[in-house]
């Protein structure tokens, strides 16, 4: 399924870019039967519905790249810091979306201020990872790049929000279980592998 997914996705980007650069009508009527088609196999593949995949991609325009999301790694006292998500009753690394006028380390210091009450410092990057070709389920009609940073612990009070309803620190041996949609197994190991030898070098793939 994997492989006729990703070609949905590639021609839901031609069907975009066709729109933002193509000036004949008859073109830009060939890219509009395009993106039905891809938005028609996206929901097939997905279990959803042509409405519901039309919905996520109406803000997009303009030539299509990658979303970019950002995960921040707080360890202390060799436990790291894991929020529930409401959304799935889940476990995740605290992250989200990038955001616009806004670095990827001001990001990451943000997400993790939103998502638990805690203030961290001087995020360092640890792995650049392609969200499609590693194991975070489900799949969604987007391409991703997901960012990981170690953060330093500074302070602050652990509270939950909308999104969250638990917050905490956690062994290796003790990980419950995660939202697979945000955070895997492996990551969090990457994580603990970093902070333990910090010469190791950024993963990118």
């Amino acid at each position: 399924m994997q492989p006729w997914l990703e070609m949905a996705k590639q021609l839901q980007a031609i069907a975009q870019a066709g729109h933002a650069y193509s000036k004949d009508k008859y073109d830009l009527e060939r890219f509009t039967q395009v993106q039905a088609i891809s938005y028609q196999m996206i929901a097939d593949l997905a279990g959803s519905t042509v409405d519901r995949v039309e919905q996520l991609y109406i803000a997009e325009s303009g030539y299509p790249t990658p979303k970019v999301d950002v995960r921040a790694a707080v360890i202390k006292d060799n436990k790291i810091l894991l929020v529930r998500e409401r959304e799935d009753g889940a476990w995740s690394l605290p992250g989200g979306w990038g955001d616009v006028c806004e670095t990827p380390t001001q990001g990451v210091i943000r997400e993790v201020k939103e998502e638990s009450g805690l203030d961290v410092a001087n995020p360092r990057l640890v792995a650049i990872k392609d969200r499609a070709v590693h194991g975070y389920n489900p799949i969604i009609p987007f391409h991703i790049y997901k960012l990981f940073f170690l953060c330093e612990y500074v302070g602050g009070e652990m509270i939950e929000n909308i999104e969250i309803s638990e917050i905490g620190f956690f062994s290796l041996d003790d990980i419950p279980p995660l939202s697979e949609s945000r955070t895997l197994m492996s990551d969090i190991e990457m994580m603990f592998a970093h902070h333990n030898n910090p010469s190791l070098p950024v993963y990118v793939d």
